[in-house]
């Protein structure tokens, strides 16, 4: 057993691991009863111990000392030695059976093949957790760790603070639902304390509250390369506002900060914009679904003509006003880094909008590129004022009505077979692959060629999120000879063709405003 793994194994509970009395008397095996948590065993990183059925460990050869005496010329060959675990994949075999649990295939092929160890949705608990951490406490080459939606608890959580303690190759993870609670704040905070190489830290819905936020922030605030921070779905407030807002003002990496869809008002808003103005470091900040209203509009205006880095600010569904979104946007006058503001599905008029556009046409030195109104509904006449605007400002993009797949032009448009391409190109982007990669991994005879039941079984497989129609209108796309298979000329065909009608039909779209009036003329129709 390495030095790390020794570490990591003796920083578990006592009640998972045996006495030293146990362990040491007469040589005897243990009850099976108390030896199933033991992780002294060094069966569980991948050798054998002395008691397992097995057989005893290969260790050096038994030296007499007429050999002894001439071990310069002697080499004894007789036991070859087991070679060294490093992808994990023994490690997390041997583990999964001691402590009772079924080894994920996924896990399995990811720990030797792959950068990404994706396991999000899999249900593994705080007990099938164990393993896997014990595997990437030997593992070196898996830097991206999805354990999204898996129930790990305040219990589970901790194995993989421990872990993350020794291992210094994981750059992203993602432990988002979760509901680790209080608990498991404090053990993420003590993690962001000992590791400092995470750069992507997701810890979406996990049931944290306003207690919870002063240890998380001062361990962020300290942290010197976390640059991705999303903390959305949970129920922070008010009272956690001056916590972030310190955070923001003192740490000089992040660079995106997530805080949607939790309880900030207009007075934490506030708290917000004072470590925003202050902060040099932060290119995109989401606050959607909170409800700051007009208060909390004004303060993070007021922030913005101090802070001179800021790219991108979503305050999307927070209860503002035409006037909350006057005040916001004459700050922009004294700003000149962001790029794109999204304000939509607030309660904006028509009159409130139209001396939106107005302001923006006399503010000469505005860097604005996309101003989204997503889900406000304006009417006909302001499409003249934006055109007005646009002479100014050319490059600015005002998006407005419906957004998705509300409006019926959208829905005549939809092609899900350019959908489905997109899905999986998104997929082979998160593994590092490409499409033809993707497609071989489906061919297991190397046919160059698979069935339409070989395709689906391989999708299902892969976990690629298409339902059952958007697959059987994707064979139907790209099986063009209609022989019952899809092979690769097929598939390189099929998605390019679609790839560059999704690229010309975008170049031929009319601006932003005229397409979003013309879906809501269609809705009305």
């Amino acid at each position: 057993m390495s030095t790390k793994q020794a570490v990591f194994v003796r920083s578990y509970k006592d009640s998972l691991a045996p006495s030293a009395d146990a362990v040491e008397s007469e040589g005897k095996p243990m009850p099976q009863r108390d030896r199933a948590f033991s992780f002294y065993s060094a069966y569980s990183f991948g050798s054998k111990t002395n008691t397992d059925k097995q057989g005893p460990v290969p260790g050096p050869p038994a030296v007499s000392k007429k050999v002894e005496d001439d071990l310069e010329t002697v080499l004894d060959v007789s036991e070859k030695l087991m070679p060294y675990d490093e992808s994990g994949k023994r490690t997390y075999e041997r583990a999964c059976k001691k402590v009772g649990v079924t080894p994920a295939s996924n896990c399995l092929r990811n720990l030797e093949m792959s950068a990404n160890l994706d396991l999000q949705y899999y249900g593994l608990g705080p007990k099938a957790i164990i393993p896997v951490a014990m595997a990437l406490m030997i593992n070196n080459s898996v830097t991206q760790l999805n354990l999204e939606g898996n129930g790990l608890g305040a219990e589970g959580i901790s194995y993989i603070q421990k872990m993350m303690e020794d291992n210094n190759c994981i750059l992203d993870i993602n432990v988002a639902g979760n509901q680790l609670l209080s608990r498991g704040a404090d053990c993420i905070a003590s993690m962001l304390t000992k590791n400092k190489t995470i750069t992507h830290l997701n810890l979406s819905d996990n049931g944290f509250v306003d207690a919870d936020a002063t240890c998380l922030a001062k361990a962020i605030e300290n942290h010197p390369r976390l640059s991705a921070l999303n903390i959305s779905h949970n129920n922070f407030g008010d009272q956690s506002a001056h916590s972030f807002s310190h955070m923001m003002a003192e740490n000089g990496c992040l660079q995106e900060v997530d805080l949607s869809w939790n309880h900030f008002r207009g007075r934490g808003a506030q708290m917000l914009g004072k470590g925003l103005a202050e902060n040099i470091s932060v290119k995109v900040l989401n606050l959607s679904w909170n409800g700051v209203e007009d208060e909390g509009a004004m303060a993070l205006g007021k922030s913005l003509t101090q802070n001179g880095v800021l790219q991108e600010l979503d305050i999307s569904c927070n209860r503002v006003s035409p006037q909350g979104f006057l005040d916001l946007l004459k700050a922009l006058g004294r700003n000149d880094t962001l790029e794109t503001l999204r304000i939509g599905k607030n309660n904006i008029s028509d009159a409130g909008a139209e001396m939106a556009v107005d302001l923006l046409k006399k503010m000469h030195h505005v860097n604005l590129k996309l101003l989204d109104l997503s889900d406000v509904i304006l009417s006909n006449a302001i499409n003249p004022r934006i055109e007005e605007m646009q002479t100014v400002h050319p490059d600015l993009k005002i998006v407005y009505g419906y957004t998705d797949s509300y409006g019926k032009r959208k829905l005549r448009s939809y092609d899900m077979v350019s959908e489905a391409i997109e899905i999986m190109q998104t997929y082979c982007q998160m593994q590092g692959i490409t499409l033809v990669e993707m497609f071989a991994r489906f061919d297991a005879d190397g046919s160059m060629s698979v069935t339409h039941a070989e395709f689906r079984e391989g999708l299902k497989d892969a976990k690629i999120p298409l339902s059952p129609l958007h697959i059987d209108k994707l064979i139907e796309s790209l099986d063009q000879d209609g022989d019952g298979e899809i092979d690769f000329s097929e598939l390189v065909i099929g998605t390019e063709e679609k790839i560059s009608g999704s690229a010309k039909s975008s170049k031929s779209k009319p601006s932003s405003a005229s397409v979003s009036n013309a879906t809501q003329d269609t809705a009305t129709e």
